[in-house]
C-alpha cells in the first residue's frame, strides 16, 4: 500500500474552490479500498476538515495556528517538510495547492496540483511581494515537481507557457460536484434564505470572494445597474463570498449606486446556506476576469440555474453549450446575457436543461482515480529527476 504524504496547506480550511477540491480528493482517495496510507499536515484549527476522523488509512500531524502565516507556512515547506517526508518515509507527496505552498524539495516524489496563473492574466491581483514570488519563485517550484496535476486545460498551458513545464508532464484533473448534495426543495430553501438572509425577492447571484479587480464585481454593479434601469426587472444582486484583496472598492462601488439597497454582500457563507441560494436564484452569474476552472458554474448548473459567464479562460471548457457567454470587460454585454436569461423562456428552460447534463459529466470520483493514477505512478519513480518524468499516455 502507498504511503502518501499530503500537505493540506494553502487549501483555505476548505472554504474556496481549493478547498473543495482538497476535501473531496483527499476523502475520496480515503476511502478507496487498500489505496494508500494517508499522513495528512494540517493546521490544528483545520484538523477534521479535510477527511473526518483519523483511521487506519488516515493519520494526519496538526500544527499551531501561527501555521498558516504565509512566510512561515513558506519556510516550514521549504526547511522542515522534506525532513518528515524522510522520517515518515513518504513514498510520494501530494500538494493540493501547488500554486500556493511548494518545497523546493524532499527526499521523495512529488506531485502539485496548479490551479491557475491568474496572477499573470490579471494586472495587481495581490501585493507587490506576493506578485514577486508568484512569478519569480513559484515557476521554480513547479518546474521541480516529478508530476503536475491542474483542472483545465486553459491552466495547462498556462502552466507551459509560464512555468515552463514540458506538457507531457502535465494532467488535467477537472472539478467537480457532489451531485445528490445540491438537490433541493426550492420552497424549503426558500424559506431558509429568506430566514437566514432576509431575501423575499427575486435575485441575481455570483458566487466568488469579494476581490477587486480579478472578480470583476464593478463592472457587474454596472451591468446590474443597467438591467435594474429597465422597471421590468424587480431582482435584488446577491453576493456571496468573504471579503478578500481590493473588497474595500467593491464595496464603496456598491454603497455608491443608486440601487446599493438592492445589492447584498452576504459574507462567507457556508455550504448549506450556498446551495440554498443557488436554488433559488434566477441566474448566476459570473463575470470574473480569469479562472482557472470555475466550480461555482457546475454547482449553479447542477441546482437547475441558467449560468450567464465570461467566455474567457477556463470558463467555455466548465460551461460547455449550457451557458450563456458575454465579454467580461463590456458590461452592456452582461447586462444583455442576464436580460436574456430572464425573459426568453424558451431559452432559459434548454440552458437548465443542458446544464443539468452537463455537471453530471464532472465526478469527483472520477477526479480523484486520475489523480491517485498520476500518484502512484509517480511514487515509482526517481525524486532526483523530475524533469525527465512523462506520466501521460
Amino acid at each position: 500500500m502507498m504511503n502518501l504524504g499530503i500537505s493540506t496547506f494553502g487549501c483555505d480550511g476548505g472554504r474556496s474552490g481549493i478547498g473543495r477540491y482538497a476535501v473531496n480528493v483527499i476523502q475520496q482517495l480515503a476511502r478507496m479500498p487498500g489505496s494508500a496510507n494517508c499522513h495528512l499536515y494540517v493546521g490544528e484549527d483545520e484538523s477534521n476538515v479535510f477527511a473526518g476522523e483519523e483511521s487506519a488509512s488516515v493519520t494526519r500531524e496538526a500544527f499551531p495556528r501561527w501555521i498558516h502565516h504565509p512566510a512561515v507556512n513558506i519556510a516550514w515547506h521549504q526547511l522542515a517538510l522534506g525532513r518528515d517526508c524522510r522520517r515518515r518515509k513518504h513514498d510520494v507527496l501530494f500538494l493540493p495547492a501547488g500554486n500556493r505552498r511548494l518545497p523546493l524539495h524532499v527526499p521523495c516524489p512529488t506531485v502539485g496540483t496548479v490551479h491557475d496563473f491568474s496572477s499573470f492574466h490579471v494586472q495587481g491581483k495581490y501585493d507587490p511581494a506576493r506578485m514577486l514570488y508568484i512569478k519569480q519563485v513559484l515557476p521554480l517550484l513547479i518546474r521541480r515537481l516529478t508530476h503536475v496535476l491542474t483542472v483545465s486545460e486553459s491552466s495547462k498551458r498556462d502552466i507551459v507557457r509560464y512555468a515552463g513545464v514540458d506538457p507531457d508532464r502535465i494532467t488535467v484533473t477537472p472539478l467537480a460536484v457532489d451531485h445528490a448534495r445540491y438537490v433541493r426543495d426550492p420552497q424549503e430553501s426558500r424559506e431558509r434564505i429568506r430566514e437566514q438572509f432576509s431575501i423575499d425577492r427575486p435575485y441575481l447571484l455570483y458566487v466568488s470572494r469579494i476581490e477587486h479587480p480579478g472578480k470583476n464585481h464593478l463592472r457587474l454593479i454596472e451591468a446590474f445597474e443597467r438591467l435594474r434601469s429597465r422597471a421590468r426587472f424587480p431582482h435584488r444582486l446577491v453576493l456571496a463570498g468573504g471579503d478578500w484583496s481590493g473588497a474595500k472598492t467593491v464595496h464603496q462601488r456598491a454603497a455608491a449606486s443608486r440601487y446599493a439597497e438592492d445589492i447584498l454582500f452576504t459574507g462567507y457563507v457556508t455550504d448549506d446556506h450556498l446551495i440554498d441560494l443557488y436554488t433559488c436564484a434566477d441566474v448566476m452569474v459570473f463575470p470574473s476576469l480569469y479562472e482557472g476552472f470555475g466550480l461555482p458554474l457546475l454547482e449553479a448548473m447542477t441546482c437547475g440555474v441558467p449560468v450567464a459567464c465570461g467566455d474567457v479562460s477556463s470558463l467555455p471548457e466548465v460551461g460547455g453549450e449550457a451557458a450563456t457567454y458575454f465579454s467580461p470587460d463590456q458590461p452592456d454585454q452582461i447586462c444583455d446575457a442576464m436580460e436574456c436569461l430572464l425573459e426568453d423562456q424558451r431559452y432559459r428552460s434548454e440552458k437548465v436543461a443542458l446544464g443539468r447534463s452537463r455537471s453530471q459529466q464532472f465526478t469527483w470520483t472520477a477526479t480523484a482515480e486520475g489523480t491517485f493514477d498520476v500518484l502512484q505512478r509517480a511514487a515509482q519513480l526517481d525524486p532526483a529527476l523530475p524533469q525527465s518524468v512523462s506520466l501521460n499516455v
